[in-house]
C-alpha cells in the first residue's frame, strides 16, 4: 500500500549537517512517510551518521556519482504517492509535509508543488514555529510554464508525484561534478504538467546558506544553464514550440540573474558575456515577460480553510 511521500535525501559529505535535516523530517507532526537518505560516496563521517538511526530511515549506499543518480536509486524503491526533495543540508519545517498533505486533498492532487522557503545562515538558530499557526496560502496556476511569480528555485522546495516523475524519467544521470541545477531541469521536463501549486505560506523549507554551497561555485553554474540552453535547442523539453517563450524566459531568468548578481558583482565579466552571448534568446524573453508583467493582472492568493 503506497504512503503519501517518500523523502529523498542525498548526502556527500554531511556528517556536520545531515543529522539537523534527518531530524526535521523525522520531528515532522505528519507521520505518512518514509525516508531514504543515500551516501554517496562519503569519506567523512556521514555513513556513521546515518547507521546511527537504526530502521527509522532507510539508507542506501553507492559511489559519488551525484544527488541525480541518488535520487533516482532511491525513487525507483519508493513507495510514496509524492516525492519530496530535500537536499542534505536544508531544513523541513515542522508543518511541511501537513501543509503538503492539505494542498493535496485540497487541489485534487496536484502532480507538482512548490515549497515555501526561508533562509537561514549556517549557525543560526531556527525561530520558533510560529509560523505553522498561519492559515495555509497558496498560487494555484495551470502549469510552472505558466506562473506569474519570481521563484527561488531549490531541490528542496519540490514536491512532485512519483507517477510524474516516472513518466519523464526522473533525473538525469549526471556525474558528482556536472549535477548543477538538477532542480531546473526537472522542474523543465514537468513544466507543462498542471495544476502547479506554489505555497505562500507558512514556510516549509529552510536553506541554510554556508561555505560549501553548490551556489557558490561560478562556472560549474555557468555550465549548467548553458547546458540546460542546450537542452532546449535540442527539443527535449515538453511544450513544443507553443511554449517555446515560456521555457526561455525560465531559462534566460536564471542566466540575467546569474550573470549579474553573482559573476559582474565578482569582477567575472567574460563568464557573464559568455553566458549572456550563450542564452541571448532566452533572456530577452525574460526582460519581456517581466516587463509585461507589469501591466497584467496577477494570480490571486487561495486561503485554505482550516482543518
Amino acid at each position: 500500500m503506497n504512503i503519501r511521500f517518500s523523502v529523498l535525501m542525498p548526502a556527500y559529505n554531511r556528517e556536520n549537517y545531515v543529522a539537523q535535516a534527518i531530524d526535521s523530517v523525522l520531528s515532522q507532526g505528519f507521520k505518512d512517510f518514509e525516508l531514504f537518505v543515500i551516501d554517496d560516496g562519503s569519506t567523512d563521517k556521514t555513513l556513521q551518521v546515518l547507521e546511527s538511526y537504526g530502521d527509522r530511515i532507510k539508507v542506501l549506499r553507492q559511489s559519488n556519482q551525484g544527488p541525480e543518480v541518488a535520487r533516482n536509486k532511491a525513487a525507483r524503491l519508493a513507495q510514496g504517492e509524492y516525492l519530496v526533495l530535500l537536499d542534505s543540508d536544508d531544513l523541513l519545517l515542522p508543518s511541511a509535509l501537513a501543509t503538503y498533505d492539505r494542498i493535496i486533498r485540497s487541489f485534487d492532487s496536484p502532480p507538482l508543488i512548490i515549497g515555501a522557503m526561508t533562509d537561514f545562515q549556517d549557525g543560526q538558530s531556527i525561530a520558533p514555529e510560529s509560523e505553522a499557526m498561519l492559515p495555509v496560502k497558496a498560487l494555484k496556476f495551470p502549469d510552472y510554464l505558466s506562473k506569474d511569480v519570481s521563484l527561488g528555485l531549490s531541490s528542496s522546495r519540490i514536491v512532485l508525484r512519483k507517477s510524474v516523475f516516472d513518466e519523464v524519467g526522473g533525473l538525469r544521470n549526471t556525474t558528482s561534478k556536472t549535477f548543477h541545477l538538477d532542480s531546473l531541469n526537472l522542474i523543465l521536463k514537468v513544466g507543462t504538467y498542471g495544476p502547479c501549486i506554489v505555497v505562500c505560506q507558512p514556510p516549509t523549507i529552510a536553506y541554510r546558506h554556508h561555505e560549501t554551497n553548490t551556489i557558490r561555485h561560478l562556472e560549474p553554474i555557468t555550465e549548467g544553464i548553458l547546458v540546460l540552453a542546450r537542452t532546449e535547442r535540442q527539443g527535449q523539453y515538453p511544450g513544443g514550440s507553443k511554449r517555446r517563450r515560456e521555457r526561455y524566459a525560465v531559462i534566460g531568468a536564471i542566466a540575467l540573474s546569474w550573470s549579474i548578481s553573482f559573476c559582474l558583482r565578482q569582477g567575472r565579466w567574460k563568464l557573464a558575456l559568455r553566458l549572456l552571448l550563450g542564452t541571448a534568446p532566452m533572456a530577452y524573453a525574460a526582460v519581456t515577460k517581466k516587463l509585461l508583467s507589469f501591466s497584467r493582472k496577477h494570480t490571486q492568493q487561495t486561503v485554505l480553510p482550516e482543518p
